[in-house]
């Protein structure tokens, strides 16, 4: 029998585990991560390339990762996506064409599902399948049960990986994932359920702001989601090749207007983060605004990886709680 100890945060855009073999050594502990997209085969065959996988899961064909048409774009996380990415990064961890393996998570979970326990009780489930799960992703066969998993809030990991800074402090935690924006208030490592709240303000919303800005700039015509995620991470339209350095100023326009459609979510709730010790910057989308976030706040903090911080810091509490002190 293998035991594995993982942690997972199924996000909108991306799918990240982090966890290792409890037989090994800390060092072999990993990262995995997946887009949060899936193909199904029996819209057409495709060849899988890039940084995609084709997972056989109840007898269906699916390519997960880059080459995915479908994603999410619901707060709740029991759709088929969500365990197909979950899955085929849990393979990631295992040997192929073993039977005995057993996994204990944690897993990471949005803050309006958390508040809900037939919802969250719901995910749990989901994720965790009832007795042992088979899938073969890219052409290796995979068996393995989850035997529990314990849920925490999403954006709460950096609490448990950089505790000191909670110690006797208030402190703000503003998680930008790509659907959603998540806030909550810690007191001394605790936070109430009336100190958080949740706003669909996450890297959609910032691209939706993107695309207006450049069709703006380009006198109305459109520009598609892609074409706008393509703009965001290059600095700017490209022409030739070359950066058009005019466009670059629009998507810093729209950088800004994303940041202060976040901090009028935070001021509508009636939050000030004036009045705490340190506001702390998780998930993906926080890199595209660290400018910003650095230059207009300056008691905030943002961790080197920031979009790690959830996973990494959920597996400190899973392998405390399932394989020993961490």
């Amino acid at each position: 029998m293998s035991k594995y100890v993982l942690s997972a945060d199924i996000g909108k855009h991306e799918t990240e585990l982090v966890g290792r073999d409890v037989s090994l050594n800390e060092e072999s502990l990993h990262i995995e991560t997946i887009r949060t997209k899936m193909y199904d085969l029996d819209d057409g065959f495709i060849e899988v390339e890039g940084k995609s996988h084709l997972i056989e899961f109840e007898g269906k064909k699916y390519i997960v990762g880059d080459q995915g048409q479908e994603k999410s774009d619901d707060t709740s996380k029991t759709q088929l996506l969500h365990q197909l990415s979950c899955y085929t990064m849990i393979a990631k961890f295992l040997k192929p064409n073993t039977e005995d393996n057993e996994l204990y998570m944690t897993l990471a979970c949005p803050i309006s599902v958390i508040q809900s326990p037939e919802a969250k009780e719901e995910y749990k489930e989901f994720i965790k399948g009832n007795g042992p799960i088979t899938v073969v992703v890219d052409g290796n066969k995979y068996t393995f049960e989850i035997k529990d998993i314990t849920i925490k809030t999403e954006g709460s990991g950096i609490v448990y990986l950089e505790s000191k800074r909670f110690e006797n402090q208030t402190v703000a935690i503003i998680d930008l994932g790509g659907l959603n924006m998540g806030f909550s208030l810690y007191k001394n490592k605790s936070c109430k359920k009336e100190d958080r709240f949740i706003e669909q303000c996450g890297t959609d919303r910032l691209i939706d702001i993107i695309r207006e800005q450049l069709s703006a700039y380009k006198k109305g015509n459109i520009f598609s989601e892609d074409e706008a995620t393509k703009a965001l991470h290059d600095g700017g339209l490209k022409e030739a090749g070359k950066i058009d350095s005019k466009s670059s100023e629009y998507i810093t326009k729209a950088k800004n207007l994303y940041y202060n459609e976040v901090m009028k979510h935070i001021k509508s709730h009636k939050f000030s983060i004036d009045r705490v010790d340190s506001v702390i910057f998780v998930g993906g989308t926080t890199h595209h605004i660290k400018d910003i976030i650095t230059r207009e706040i300056g008691h905030s903090y943002i961790p080197e990886e920031p979009q790690l911080c959830t996973v990494r810091g959920l597996y400190k509490v899973a392998f405390k709680k399932y394989g020993g002190e961490a």
